[in-house]
Formats: C-alpha cells, sequence, structure tokens
C-alpha cells in the first residue's frame, strides 16, 4: 500500500496493534474509551470513530512517518 493510501485508510484495531508490534511498539486498546494508546508511555495513538475504526494517518503520524 503507498504511503498515501494507509493515511485515507480506516484500520481496524488489530490491523493498527500489528503495525505498531512491526516498529517495536505494544499498542493496546483503552477499554474506557477504545482509544488505542501506546502501552508503555500511555500515549494515544489514535481514537476509534464511530464505526469502531482508526485513521490511518494517526497511526502513521504516531509512528513518526
Amino acid at each position: 500500500m503507498r504511503y498515501w493510501e494507509a493515511c485515507e485508510a480506516q484500520v481496524t484495531a488489530e490491523e493498527a496493534i500489528a503495525e505498531c508490534r512491526k516498529h517495536q511498539i505494544v499498542a493496546v486498546v483503552r477499554e474506557t474509551d477504545a482509544a488505542l494508546i501506546d502501552q508503555e508511555t500511555g500515549d494515544v495513538i489514535a481514537h476509534v470513530d464511530e464505526h469502531g475504526d482508526y485513521y490511518g494517518a494517526d497511526i502513521l503520524g504516531y509512528l513518526g512517518y
């Protein structure tokens, strides 16, 4: 997938967690609001949308792309 396609993509929690894992980041879904967070730092990686997905650009931004 090209960068711009990834930025526009809506991804599931499983897809987002797998991508973070490739970058040695342990991502988990916070129970209170379903935000995707960095388990080590507690930083929010991405907020869930009304469909239960995450915005690809948020994930890529956190990973430093």
